[in-house]
C-alpha cells in the first residue's frame, strides 16, 4: 500500500499551536488516501532533548478528508469543525496539548496518521494503547510528519 503524505503548514510551531499561546490544534494535510478509506486516526507524540517522548494526542474517526481542519475543541466527541472522537493523552487530558519547551530547549512532535477502513467502535476518552489495539487489522495506510518548537 502507498503511503500517506502527511504535512503541516509550518516547519517551525508558530506560538498559537503551542502552550505559550493558543494552544489550538494546526490543520494537517493527508495526501494520498486511497478510495477505501473510511477514516483516519492520528496520533501526536512529543519527543523533548530529555524525558521520554508522550502522547500529546489521541484522535480517531475523523471523514477521510484531505484537509483535517485546525482548531477542535478539548472534547471527548466533537462535531465541529469535522465529526470526530478523542482520546485521553499522557498529560491525562482530553484533545491536543501543544509543544511546551522549556526556554532554550526544543521539542520535536511527531504527527501520524492512519487510513483505516472502518469506524473505531473505541469509547471516547480511551487511551493511545487501546487505540492502537482497536486499528490492528484495519490499517491501511500511515503518513507522519515531524515539527519542531523553541522555547
Amino acid at each position: 500500500m502507498p503511503n500517506l503524505v502527511v504535512t503541516l503548514d509550518f516547519e517551525e510551531f508558530p506560538p498559537e499551536h503551542t502552550c505559550r499561546g493558543a494552544n489550538r490544534s494546526p490543520a494537517i494535510r493527508v495526501e494520498g488516501i486511497l478510495p477505501n478509506i473510511k477514516s483516519l486516526a492520528v496520533l501526536a507524540t512529543t519527543s523533548p532533548e530529555e524525558g521520554p517522548s508522550r502522547v500529546a494526542w489521541v484522535f480517531w474517526n475523523l471523514p477521510a478528508v484531505p484537509l483535517i481542519p485546525e482548531g477542535f475543541t478539548a472534547d471527548k466527541v466533537v462535531e465541529t469543525p469535522v465529526r470526530a472522537v478523542q482520546g485521553t493523552n499522557d498529560f491525562g487530558t482530553i484533545g491536543y496539548r501543544g509543544p511546551c519547551p522549556e526556554a532554550g530547549k526544543t521539542e520535536a512532535y511527531l504527527f501520524r496518521v492512519y487510513a483505516l477502513d472502518l469506524d473505531l467502535g473505541l469509547e471516547p476518552g480511551a487511551t493511545w494503547e487501546e487505540l492502537v489495539r482497536a486499528m490492528e487489522g484495519s490499517m491501511n495506510q500511515t503518513g507522519e510528519v515531524i515539527v519542531f518548537a523553541t522555547g
